[in-house]
């Protein structure tokens, strides 16, 4: 493994460059997430597939409709060889017209059948094919949200895996600082021989570790990619749904309302009753009023056209029907079925929704004490050069010191987008993602990777009051949600009441 010093502004130059990937980018030329998400919802193939379905289900609706309207038909009966026999025998009449029929006359008829009553069965019918076109929508809206929410997950995984090598690369040019700083003192004897080892083991682990966050990185990279289509370049900082609910009960109340999949579930049990009782309409009567027009054409010798207009009243009384019974049954077993797995659905949702309410929190506080043992130990690297001068600290304090750093950056830029993950997670169960409901800001953000050189703190991560609040743009909402751009401190990561 190569050895050569790596210049100070280059590590530092490198580093910078490692987290604007990341993190920000320029006006005008960022991604940001509601674009993601318009992109992912237009190409992805299971959205496309579930407008087929729906599209289907909107069909069945309008024939369940049109079973209604009466049934108009047309027939042309014209034989092409016939030959009438009689027994005894008819033989033709010799004297006068002979009226006897001696071969399939051709016929034409018009007939029209309105049914007047079915036991309701096509109201029944209608009735389930309508319940389950609007459990379609809502199942539509499931999905938009699931992709919405694929979408916003991948995104953060990117931002994070983007950061996470930035602090790699930070650790590993701190690192080879050090290493040199080692291998210059040794020559003059003023570190010995383990403290260079040390450094080298030390900087090979670091390049491990940056190898794999680089690995990292080229996998969420893939993953977005395969969500909406583009190269994730440039990403800007997203800003999160802030305005749920903050108490769990408060939230579950929210979702039993608004879940898509809970609505589309009771919409399904529904429509399976309804077709259990279009079920039952097998064995009620039946009554259709029926319109005839028909001419005879070519009856015999005597008769060349019999016309035939006829309106009748038709009822029938089904006395058995074959499997009829078993059907109704069959129907109500469903219908049953359905409605059980719908509460079952429903207390399952309703769970999950207060754990994850409950972990969201957790993961807050979290993440707040991360950033703040994050903030405390970038004062530590500001105070150490001067104790490393003044002869208090060895190169192993300096090496563990900057581990320590990396390590923790890396965890608190996993919990923090494991709980922006979940933020979006509560979100989409609410079926909020993609609507105009809740505010969004961003929390807090991470502070970009050190020097691999002593530096000066900011006064924002030194304990003072901010210069400034980093500018972050970019919605969670594909249709328009945003806001406007927010503007939050890093110091104020830990301060203050929270809505989580």
């Amino acid at each position: 493994m190569s050895r050569r010093p790596i210049p100070f502004e280059r590590c530092a130059v490198l580093a910078l460059a490692a987290a604007l990937a990341g993190g920000s980018a320029g006006p005008g030329a960022a991604q940001s997430l509601d674009a993601a998400g318009a992109a992912a919802l237009d190409q992805s193939p299971a959205l496309k597939a579930d407008r087929a379905r729906q599209e289907g289900a909107e069909a069945r609706r309008r024939g369940a409709l049109d079973a209604f309207m009466p049934s108009i038909s047309f027939s042309a009966d014209r034989p092409l060889d016939s030959k009438y026999s009689y027994s005894p025998n008819a033989a033709p009449t010799q004297i006068g017209i002979d009226s006897t029929p001696r071969s399939a006359p051709t016929q034409l008829g018009l007939k029209l059948d309105l049914p007047l009553f079915d036991g309701f069965k096509r109201w029944h019918t209608l009735e389930s094919t309508t319940g389950l076109a609007e459990a379609g929508r809502f199942v539509s809206q499931g999905k938009r949200q699931q992709v919405l929410l694929d979408t916003g997950v991948a995104y953060l995984a990117v931002l994070r895996d983007a950061r996470s090598l930035a602090y790699r690369d930070a650790q590993v040019a701190a690192v080879a600082r050090i290493r040199q700083q080692a291998e210059r003192q040794f020559e003059v004897r003023d570190a010995t021989q383990t403290d260079v080892a040390l450094a080298r083991s030390r900087e090979d682990a670091a390049q491990a570790q940056r190898d794999r966050a680089r690995a990292d990185l080229a996998a969420s990279r893939l993953e977005f990619r395969r969500l909406t289509g583009m190269e994730p370049e440039r990403m800007a900082q997203p800003r999160l749904p802030a305005n749920l609910p903050a108490s769990a009960d408060a939230y579950a109340a929210l979702v039993q309302r608004a879940n898509p999949n809970l609505a589309a579930s009771r919409l399904d049990a529904g429509a399976a009753r309804a077709q259990a009782r279009a079920a039952r309409a097998e064995l009620l009567p039946q009554v259709n009023l029926q319109f005839s027009r028909s001419a005879v054409l070519n009856y015999s010798q005597a008769l060349d056209q019999i016309n035939d207009t006829t309106t009748r009243l038709v009822a029938k009384l089904p006395l058995y029907e074959p499997g009829a019974y078993p059907r109704i049954e069959e129907a109500s077993a469903l219908a049953l079925q359905r409605a059980y797995e719908s509460q079952d659905l429903e207390l399952t949702t309703l769970t999950a929704a207060r754990t994850l309410h409950a972990r969201r929190r957790a993961i807050g506080e979290q993440a707040e004490r991360l950033l703040e043992r994050v903030r405390r130990l970038r004062e530590t690297v500001r105070s150490f050069s001067v104790e490393r001068r003044a002869g208090f600290r060895t190169v192993l304090d300096e090496l563990n010191l900057r581990a320590e750093l990396a390590d923790a950056e890396v965890a608190a830029a996993a919990v923090v987008t494991e709980r922006d993950a979940l933020t979006l997670q509560l979100a989409a169960a609410a079926g909020l993602l993609g609507l105009n409901g809740p505010g969004l800001r961003r929390l807090d953000t991470l502070p970009p990777p050190l020097p691999p050189g002593p530096v000066a703190l900011p006064p924002a991560l030194a304990g003072g009051e901010p210069e400034g609040p980093p500018f972050l743009r970019g919605s969670l909402d594909a249709a328009g949600l945003g806001e406007g751009p927010g503007r939050v401190s890093v110091a104020a990561a830990g301060a203050g009441p929270r809505p989580w």
